[in-house]
């Protein structure tokens, strides 16, 4: 924004930083600038010290209270150093005497840009949503071929910065994997911004994803920058995108295809270098066939697709996971001879997991965390109780006769399982699943409980 009440030189500054490819507003007071402020978030002002009522520097104190102020270069005429250090006292970026060149005024704002960029960039940093390090030391532990072509596939990915979509059911660890893509890319200097989609109340996803701006709606007090702009240079992680609701699904389709996005309540472009990976235990295809995803949407997404297997489908890996976790929770509560017995291992390896890695993991810690102080050996039954279900070749008690179990049934009965474990209690219930209670609420509709 170019302030100043000389409309030659408005004028003249306003096409000079046009032609530098910024968004060039003019305004002729500090009370226009301060009345843009309110409607829009600038990264630089050009400020005149001199004008007829609300002065330079009155606006500088003014603009130097926004929460996400930009950077203001004052104008000055006066030649004296006095005004200029006290512009600067004030919190101005710099400034610049009159009359200058225009070399010098491209020089100063290109300054001022880069240091907005960095100030946004460190915004982003604290935004992040980082993994415990203990999640990322151990990002992948496998032994199985099946994890083995899955995490080669992955590492050609993650160079080729194009979208991704990552299938597999609930807890297989599709988030890990999306850290590994991240970590192996051009962008791994820069944090990944992670959402789960389902968590995000209906209202709020546009806001969330986009920004906006103060007064766009009741309760907007203030500008914020949404998810992808917090994203720029780096990766947006989309777990559960199959919940995204249609309005957003449109409007994200169009940044994946522009590049641009327009915060809620503005009516300015912005622009964000950002990769999408996506997760989904969802079979997006059906959803595109009975219109729950758009089918652009759903194409778009889906240059790379890469699917996580379930648990039960890689066995190889049990053994090595369960010593992973368990070394964590070993240095957790403090317990260095924990270890499990020779029949804990068995059934482990029996089991089905039909909450996969995510249950496994809760298991072995809730183990660790009641293991009597009295022995360091983890019993079967501290484990999993010998009622639970287990795969054809660990139950050999199984009749020949009957029905076999479909995975959509094991999921049923493990999540009634959990409910009943917590007395109904359906946020309780969601947190141990390691879902939120959105998903669980539906997954109980479609069982009809």
């Amino acid at each position: 924004m170019v302030v100043d009440d000389d409309a030659v030189l408005r004028k003249l500054v306003s096409d000079q930083i046009a032609r530098m490819g910024f968004d060039s507003t003019p305004a002729a007071s500090g009370e226009e600038a301060l009345d843009a402020l309110s409607k829009s978030d600038f990264d630089v002002v050009l400020l005149d010290i001199r004008m007829p009522g609300l002065s330079g520097l009155d606006t500088l104190r003014e603009v130097r209270k926004l929460e996400d102020a930009p950077e203001v270069i004052m104008l000055t005429a006066d030649t004296s150093l006095g005004t200029g250090i006290e512009a600067m006292r004030l919190g101005a970026y710099d400034y610049l005497t009159k009359p200058s060149t225009l070399d010098e005024i491209e020089a100063v704002v290109r300054k001022a840009d880069e240091k907005r960029r960095l100030v946004r960039q460190n915004a982003s940093l604290r935004d992040a949503v980082r993994q415990p390090a203990e999640d990322v030391a151990g990002a992948l532990v496998y032994r199985s071929k099946a994890m083995e072509g899955l995490v080669a596939l992955a590492e050609t990915a993650a160079r080729a910065d194009s979208t991704v979509v990552i299938t597999g059911e609930s807890g297989t660890g599709k988030d890990v994997l999306a850290r590994f893509l991240h970590a192996r890319s051009q962008r791994a200097e820069s944090p990944m911004i992670a959402v789960n989609c389902a968590a995000l109340p209906e209202t709020l996803f546009e806001s969330e994803f986009f920004g906006h701006e103060r007064g766009a709606f009741t309760g907007a007090t203030s500008t914020k920058r949404g998810l992808i702009e917090a994203a720029d240079s780096s990766t947006l992680f989309l777990d559960e995108v199959g919940e995204m609701p249609a309005q957003t699904q449109v409007k994200l389709l169009r940044f994946l295809e522009e590049g641009r996005f327009r915060r809620v309540g503005s009516t300015r472009d912005r622009e964000a270098d950002v990769r999408v990976i996506a997760a989904t235990n969802r079979n997006l295809a059906e959803d595109v066939t009975s219109g729950r995803f758009r089918a652009d949407l759903f194409y778009r997404l889906n240059v790379i697709s890469l699917h996580v297997p379930p648990l039960r489908q890689r066995r190889e890996d049990i053994p090595a996971l369960s010593e992973h976790f368990l070394s964590l929770f070993r240095e957790r509560f403090n317990r260095p001879a924990l270890d499990l017995s020779t029949e804990a291992r068995q059934r482990l390896g029996a089991y089905d997991w039909p909450g996969n890695v995510r249950e496994l993991r809760n298991a072995l810690e809730r183990a660790a965390a009641l293991a009597s102080a009295d022995s360091d050996t983890i019993e079967a039954d501290q484990l999993l109780p010998s009622h639970t279900p287990q795969s054809a070749a660990g139950n050999a008690n199984t009749s020949s006769d009957s029905a076999p179990v479909t995975l959509e049934q094991l999921e049923r009965q493990h999540i009634l399982r959990v409910l009943e474990e917590q007395s109904g209690n359906r946020e309780r219930a969601a947190a141990v699943l390691g879902i939120s209670a959105r998903t669980l609420y539906r997954k109980l509709r479609e069982y009809g409980d």
